[in-house]
């Protein structure tokens, strides 16, 4: 088979990047961007942190230790790293980011454009049919989908973005403010914490794993048979959609702060996706909401398609049904099911929803993710399962903590004790309070296998 390095890449690469982008990537850079304003720099910095930075370091990652998803972890163990992969893929998938496209789209494009913003105009039931009827017809070949996606959807995509910053940059429709008074309003202390904590909702950490096996599998369709090449390969379309990433991400909080004297702190903390809209109204006037709609739809279809697959890849390789067609339909269809019930929920109560599931166990991927990129220098399994106990240790709580919050209850005393302890470790203000006790549990699980001899080394795996 005869092979175009440079033009796979750019097209794999593009894929990457639309899969990634999906509708909570849209709409967070640009509230953010609206809320920060003259610091929007500082939260743009924190938000590109948590992607696209670890998601990218994910699928590098996973591909030196196999390129599945199902690698991922297991230096703990097997039952460990389908687990991981069955959470991530379960949270990005039908539970969470796929509904989330489908509602994103009713409510940007569908209600704008066809119900001049009335949400009671139009049922979502419309929508999610068309939209998921859609998914479902791009995603159900399993060989085709991101050549579609990278070759046709994310050029447009990709210029109607880039549009809209220049415009920004060119033609502002407001003015660069200080926001230290909204900020307070919105009880936000750190803008770097907040963009970095925000990132999580786009979830392109949890999938990153599972990205890598769809990149994988791609570049072998494409003939890269040999593993050297093939993550060679992996990595530098890891590099196209992380570039492109940072782009649009940067570009869009700019957009969001050449507006961020224009909104007030109850619209901010009310409708995440009225900003978005009112951002591109003022840019555009009528016109506005036409090109953020098609964009909104480009990005969420993409994304969509993209994970459908994802998870379709991933449990037919789980059940050893590798070259399962059939099997591989049956997943696709029962996904798209799960996510079309849950679309009619709507983007902030999954926004919401997500949340404490996300608090709880984003820090765990990404402790994976830096310990997997030193695999071959890490000789104890065990320095694995330890730094990855101290960070469910403090992640988990964190979330059960939010979840309680998202229901204004009170925890229980002893959690909010212990979460007042967890308050004070180091780089807490930066939202990296698991890294250090990460790095302990790593080097104490490492001294305990080297000196008591227990637990298996990397031989074993």
């Amino acid at each position: 088979m005869q092979k175009n390095k440079t033009k796979d890449m750019l097209v794999v690469g593009f894929a990457l990047f639309a899969i990634f982008f999906g509708a909570g990537n849209l709409i967070f850079p640009s509230y953010l961007g609206a809320m920060s304003g003259n610091g929007w720099g500082i939260s743009a910095l924190g938000f590109l942190i948590t992607d696209p930075v670890f998601p990218i370091i994910g699928v590098v990652a996973t591909a030196m230790v196999g390129g599945m998803a199902d690698d991922l972890g297991k230096r703990i163990s097997r039952k460990f790293s389908v687990l991981i992969g069955t959470v991530s893929i379960l949270t990005i998938g039908p539970f969470f980011a796929v509904p989330r496209t489908a509602s994103t789209t009713h409510e940007i494009f569908t209600v704008q454009v066809f119900g001049n913003g009335d949400k009671d105009s139009i049922s979502p039931w419309i929508t999610s049919v068309v939209f998921f009827a859609v998914t479902l017809i791009l995603v159900i070949n399993p060989s085709k989908f991101i050549d579609i996606i990278g070759k046709f959807l994310t050029p447009v995509l990709i210029l109607i973005i880039v549009v809209a910053i220049v415009m920004a940059i060119f033609k502002p429709a407001g003015n660069v403010v200080d926001t230290t008074s909204l900020l307070s309003k919105l009880n936000v202390d750190n803008l770097f914490k907040k963009g970095f904590s925000d990132g999580y909702q786009t979830m392109d950490a949890l999938g990153s794993a599972l990205m890598s096996g769809i990149v994988v599998t791609d570049l072998i369709n494409k003939g890269y048979k040999e593993e050297k090449e093939r993550f060679k390969m992996t990595c530098g379309v890891g590099i196209v959609a992380a570039i492109l990433l940072a782009i649009v991400y940067g570009g869009l909080t700019y957009v969001g702060a050449t507006v961020s004297d224009q909104f007030s702190s109850q619209v901010l903390a009310d409708n995440k996706v009225a900003i978005l809209v009112g951002i591109f109204g003022k840019m555009f006037g009528s016109v506005g909401k036409y090109a953020i709609g098609l964009a909104v739809t480009l990005a969420c279809l993409t994304t969509s398609i993209g994970l459908v697959g994802t998870a379709g890849n991933f449990f037919t390789r789980v059940f050893h049904k590798e070259d399962d067609k059939n099997f591989y339909r049956i997943i696709v269809c029962i996904c798209t099911g799960i996510a079309f019930f849950l679309s009619l929920f709507g983007v902030q109560k999954l926004i919401l929803f997500a949340a404490p599931i996300l608090l709880a166990i984003y820090p765990i991927y990404m402790v994976l993710f830096i310990i997997t990129l030193f695999d071959k220098w890490v000789k104890y399994n065990w320095a694995y399962g330890g730094a990855v106990i101290v960070v469910a240790l403090i992640s988990i709580p964190s979330g059960i903590t939010a979840a309680f919050g998202l229901q204004k209850m009170q925890p229980p005393e002893f959690l909010g004790n212990y979460m007042g302890f967890l308050s004070k470790l180091p780089l807490n203000d930066y939202g990296f309070n698991w890294l250090l006790p990460a790095i302990c549990g790593f080097v104490i699980a490492t001294i305990i296998s080297a000196v008591g001899k227990v637990g298996k080394t990397r031989g074993d795996v």
